[in-house]
């Protein structure tokens, strides 16, 4: 045999050895594919992956899959990137709350899907559908990704906002490549120079005979009028309900109405920050601040509703605080 093909035998030899140490060593550890996305994304907190894609957005492994979020939001954003998660004693309330009764629940006043993935995870394992909204263009898209990233194909998205009558609200025009609350933007009836003008509609135009078995609202302000637009819903299914209430001036109206539709009411006041943070994250960004929240049972529902405080004042906690 020739010293050429002794050194092709040799070299292929050599070849094949390498492969299998190479092969031998992924599967050791990781999947190769695993390990590939590791190399690509880089390495996080607790086997948690972020990386940076087109500007604004960063890619998160959160809590409940992967979420496309805007690294200028001080709040949402940040939560995800800091955290790993959203609001999460929020969430994890309203996954107990849409194990209450059957049918498809509503979400108005999405943002990017912080609360609707979890809860469309959820649902989705109980064959179960969501039919959700969010008005702000920009933040529809970023909603919009966040279902696709995570297969969701039990959720219907409408980039509407919901309000007593049909019409046209406004939007101020928001940079969203620069530092703000993006989920604090609250609509009008008045258009300005620089508006944004977005669709409204009534709920009860856009929703069927489908029986409708919770409703979490989260519109800056405009949470009546989204009821009110939804008062057909709330006399036919009785749906469970989810409201932000944190706008003093507007407490009084928004639980007396809800009582006029024979609801029970309870004080839900999570802080933002959950010590038992995904990314186990103990700075707290967040300090002193919670959200608050309103759970509502119709008063013929008997569902014994422990460890909160039932509302039976009109008064604002925070107007009391400020007394």
């Amino acid at each position: 045999m020739g010293n050429a093909a002794i050194w092709l035998i040799t070299t292929a030899l050599a070849v094949v050895l390498a492969l299998l140490l190479v092969a031998f060593r992924a599967l050791k550890s990781k999947p190769l594919i695993d390990r590939l996305l590791q190399d690509r994304l880089g390495s996080a907190k607790d086997d948690t992956a972020s990386v940076d894609v087109a500007a604004p957005y960063q890619l998160v492994r959160a809590r409940y899959g992967w979420m496309l979020v805007n690294s200028n939001d001080a709040y949402l954003g940040q939560a995800i990137i800091q955290y790993g998660e959203c609001c999460e004693l929020e969430v994890k309330l309203l996954l107990q709350l849409i194990a209450i009764r059957p049918g498809v629940v509503i979400e108005i006043g999405t943002n990017i899907g912080t609360h609707t993935v979890p809860m469309a995870l959820a649902l989705a394992g109980q064959n179960r559908q969501m039919t959700v909204f969010e008005p702000q263009p920009f933040i529809f898209q970023n909603m919009c990704a966040n279902l696709a990233l995570n297969g969701l194909a039990n959720v219907t998205a409408w980039p509407y906002a919901c309000g007593d009558r049909p019409g046209t609200l406004f939007f101020p025009r928001t940079d969203y490549h620069a530092q703000g609350n993006f989920g604090g933007i609250s609509m009008t009836e008045a258009s300005a120079d620089a508006a944004v003008a977005v669709p409204c509609h009534r709920l009860d135009d856009l929703v069927d005979a489908t029986t409708v078995s919770m409703m979490k609202i989260d519109v800056e302000g405009f949470e009546l009028r989204a009821l009110q637009g939804a008062a057909d819903i709330l006399t036919r299914s009785r749906p469970v309900l989810y409201v932000e209430n944190d706008r003093i001036e507007q407490s009084k109206e928004l639980i007396e109405w809800l009582w006029s539709k024979d609801y029970r009411l309870w004080w839900h006041i999570p802080p933002l920050f959950n010590p038992d943070n995904f990314f186990k994250n103990e700075n707290d960004v967040y300090k002193g601040v919670c959200s608050f929240n309103m759970i509502g049972l119709p008063r013929e529902l008997d569902f014994p509703l422990k460890g909160f405080d039932e509302i039976t004042s009109s008064a604002h906690p925070l107007s009391l605080r400020n007394d």
